[in-house]
C-alpha cells in the first residue's frame, strides 16, 4: 500500500510539472488550474501495436480548481470526442472537448492529441487547444492525461485495448 501512496503521489507531481511545462512563454496569465480530475476512455476498435483509425471517447470529472477571474470555479465534467490513426504506442490528432463547469458555465475545445507509451505501460495523453466556445473563450488550454495501462497485453490482440481510465489535469491560459 505504501508503494501505491508513493506512486500516486509521484505521479501528481509529474502531473502538475507537466502542466507548468507546457504553458506558452507569451501567456499572460493563467485563469483556471484544476490540479485534480480523473477519465474513463474507451477505444473503438480496439488499439493495438499497428496504427489504425479509432474514435475515442472520454467522459471525466475534474475538481480542486482555482481561477483568479472565476473564484466560483471549483470542479467541472468534461467529455472528448477523438477520431484519428493511432496505436498503442504513439499517434497524434485533433479533438474536440466539452467542460461543464461547476457554475453552469460550458468551454469548448478544439486542439491536439498526442499519444505516448512510457516505460511500464503507462499512457500519457496531451491535449493542446483553444477555447473556441464559452467560458475562457481564447485561452490556451493544456490537459495531461496519465493512464495506466492495466491491460496492456490487450495491445497484442485483435481487439486490442478497449478502454483507460486514470488522472487528468487542466490548465487554461489567458
Amino acid at each position: 500500500m505504501r508503494l501505491r501512496s508513493l506512486i500516486v503521489a509521484v505521479v501528481g507531481g509529474l502531473l502538475g510539472a507537466t502542466v507548468l511545462f507546457h504553458v506558452p512563454a507569451s501567456a499572460s496569465a493563467v485563469d483556471v488550474n484544476c490540479a485534480l480530475g480523473t477519465q474513463v476512455g474507451t477505444y473503438s476498435p480496439g488499439m493495438t501495436l499497428l496504427p489504425r483509425k479509432i474514435d475515442f471517447h472520454a467522459i471525466g470529472t475534474l475538481g480542486g480548481c482555482a481561477s483568479p477571474g472565476h473564484p466560483e470555479i471549483t470542479g467541472a465534467t468534461f467529455t472528448s470526442l477523438v477520431s484519428g490513426t493511432f496505436s498503442c504506442v504513439s499517434g497524434s490528432t485533433t479533438n474536440t472537448s466539452t467542460y461543464h463547469w461547476n457554475t453552469g458555465h460550458s468551454s469548448t475545445v478544439q486542439g491536439g492529441f498526442e499519444v505516448n507509451l512510457k516505460p511500464g505501460g503507462t499512457t500519457v495523453l496531451v491535449l493542446t487547444g483553444t477555447v473556441v466556445d464559452g467560458l475562457f473563450e481564447g485561452a490556451t488550454v493544456v490537459q495531461t492525461k496519465v493512464l495506466p495501462a492495466t491491460t496492456l497485453t490487450a495491445c497484442l490482440t485483435p481487439e486490442g485495448l478497449t478502454s483507460v481510465s486514470g488522472a487528468v489535469t487542466f490548465t487554461a491560459v489567458l
